[in-house]
């Protein structure tokens, strides 16, 4: 059953609706959610693409994404092609059926399956109990994982990601697309579910699953273009689930969530009533007496972890190496829903999420996709994987104090920037290239920029986008594990490099550098790089989040620790 809740919802209704939600136990997935930031349905610029025209500008259509005018930033790339600036990405697209497009939120209500693989805390974790879960903490990552995942899905086993894995059968596959936002999985996979893939089998201690995966009883989705709230409800669900969840929607007074400047942080869709908040309302308070625990990797021993990585680049093991460190905060009293709806209001990216597993939550403010896959029509499956390397970081404190117009050129104008994104857009071409057709893998709008964060503070990141059209007898999941990790977030060649990120990190990653993800069928998903992502464990109090950098040969370790402090702020502050 589909019904819609309301044809018309502000950002501040539909923030006050999923925050009840969290609340209860739902789990999150939040495009961004402003249309003028996003500028969802304007027009794609046209410009030289080698190749991946038709499929960009139908993907810039259906993504809402819009091009600076050519050349507006006075910076041109390494062949003297314009410079490109454009909004930010809006994020999470994905539509059962080719029923509609461009970005939406969805919000998963009470999980009806689940499969929970590696989980360190199964069977112990409060509000780990589920009638439909299954869960063991002795899953190391393998085929036989793969093979579950697969099956949850309902698609077939995966072809070859594992050397023990068996050939399977190269002709075209029956697309069966799914029919209701109700049958869209959510979930993750963590950056260790990757790792025995290349022979890497770490010990360090962790207190997240390697993956997890769920349906619901409900799905409400909400289109920031339209603002429609809409709802899936399963067969199965019970009988009174969308009366409550309209009453949840009627009766939660929507939460003042403003920009730093005090100005309201989002406008309605034209034509929709604005909600006019309480005085005094507030979602998210930071707390008081929270205590910052030591990092994983302080200044001091990330500048060494550099400079051993410059020597294994020097030594050719690599030739660039994401390195990262964990910070951490005791904050007991931490409300995690509250935490990822006040980041999606006030720090906006394209990719949040929220997943809570027993008393632990993740909390991912990622303004990186990984891998985006989409049969428009029921036609050819369109792959796109937008990998950002290059930061730049302005506001207080950063050689650049204010943001002005100039920056994104000045970061597409340097050589060492460039060169990082270059060398992870290859590899990404070579990760996806097994799962495309033939010929179909190009790349667009290389060293592009986009802006993300405040008014007052923020950065600039630079992305390619990578194409390709996936090959008839290959699944989406099929791609997504043939890919995994991702590129830019563990270095090139990739098997040497995560063997070297693993002896000079201390932590274990956890779903840091994993993926969040929303899969309908074979031929449907959207999946983030879990960058900028966090873990709130209830049972110690403790919050920890990672932030890193791509070393390559010319890097200096002291510049490369503040690109990681930088990209830390989103937590940093907010729970400061």
């Amino acid at each position: 059953m589909r019904c819609t809740l309301s044809a018309c919802v502000d950002a501040d209704a539909f923030a006050s609706f999923a925050l009840s939600c969290a609340r209860q136990g739902a789990d999150l997935l939040l495009c961004h959610p402003d249309l003028d930031h996003a500028n969802v349905g304007r027009a794609y610029a046209g410009h030289g693409d080698s190749g991946a025209g038709d499929a960009l500008h139908a993907e810039a259509a259906a993504s809402g994404q819009h091009l600076d005018p050519v050349g507006a930033t006075g910076a041109t790339g390494a062949t003297g092609a314009p410079h490109i600036h454009t909004a930010m990405p809006p994020g999470w697209t994905v539509w059962p059926d080719g029923a509609g497009q461009g970005p939406c939120c969805l919000v998963g209500i009470g999980p009806r399956q689940e499969l929970c693989l590696g989980d360190p805390a199964s069977g112990t974790a409060p509000g780990s109990a589920h009638p439909h879960r299954d869960s063991s903490p002795d899953h190391e990552p393998g085929p036989h994982t793969d093979a579950a995942l697969a099956a949850f899905l309902g698609l077939p086993t995966p072809a070859g990601t594992h050397t023990a894995a068996p050939t399977r059968d190269t002709s075209p596959l029956p697309w069966q697309p799914a029919r209701a936002d109700h049958d869209i999985a959510l979930g993750f996979l963590a950056y260790t579910y990757g790792l025995p893939r290349f022979g890497i089998r770490s010990a360090k201690p962790r207190v997240l699953p390697h993956a997890l995966l769920r349906r619901y009883h409900a799905v409400a989705r909400w289109n920031p273009a339209t603002g429609a709230l809409t709802l899936s409800v399963h067969p199965n669900a019970p009988p009174d689930l969308a009366a409550r969840c309209a009453r949840l929607l009627a009766d939660v007074p929507p939460p003042v969530l403003t920009t730093p400047g005090g100005h309201a942080a989002f406008t309605a869709p034209t034509g929709c009533a604005v909600f006019t908040p309480p005085v005094g309302c507030a979602a998210f308070t930071p707390l008081a007496g929270c205590a910052a625990l030591p990092p994983s990797l302080d200044r001091a021993g990330y500048t060494a972890g550099v400079r051993e990585v410059l020597c294994r680049i020097r030594a050719g093991d690599t030739y660039q190496c994401n390195l990262s460190t964990r910070f951490g905060l005791h904050a007991p009293g931490l409300d995690p829903a509250a935490l990822s709806l006040h980041l999606w209001r006030t720090r906006p990216a394209p990719f949040h999420g929220l997943f809570r597993i027993g008393g632990r939550h993740v909390v991912s403010a990622s303004p990186e996709r990984f891998l985006r896959v989409d049969a428009p029509g029921g036609g050819q499956a369109r792959v796109l994987s937008q990998p950002i390397k290059g930061t730049l970081a302005f506001g207080p404190g950063t050689p650049h104090p204010a943001w002005h117009p100039g920056l994104p050129g000045l970061l597409a104008a340097t050589p060492k920037e460039r060169a990082e994104l270059s060398m992870i857009v290859d590899l990404v071409r070579n990760d996806i290239s097994a799962d495309c057709a033939h010929g179909s893998v190009a790349v667009a709008r290389h060293c592009a920029t986009f802006r993300v964060g405040g008014v007052a503070s923020g950065l600039v990141q630079m992305y390619s986008d990578v194409t390709g059209t996936l090959r008839p007898d290959r699944t989406c999941l099929d791609l997504l594990l043939s890919a995994f990790p991702g590129g830019s977030v563990t270095g090139c060649p990739k098997r040497r490099t995560l063997a070297i990120i693993e002896a000079g990190e201390p932590h274990s990653r956890e779903v840091y550098c994993g993926s969040l993800l929303a899969i309908a069928d074979a031929r449907t998903m959207d999946a983030s790089i879990a960058i900028r992502t966090g873990w709130h464990d209830a049972a110690t109090g403790r919050f920890e989040h990672c932030a890193g950098s791509g070393i390559v040969v010319d890097s200096d370790p002291e510049s490369e620790y503040e690109e990681t402090w930088a990209k830390a702020a989103n937590f940093r502050e907010v729970c400061a």
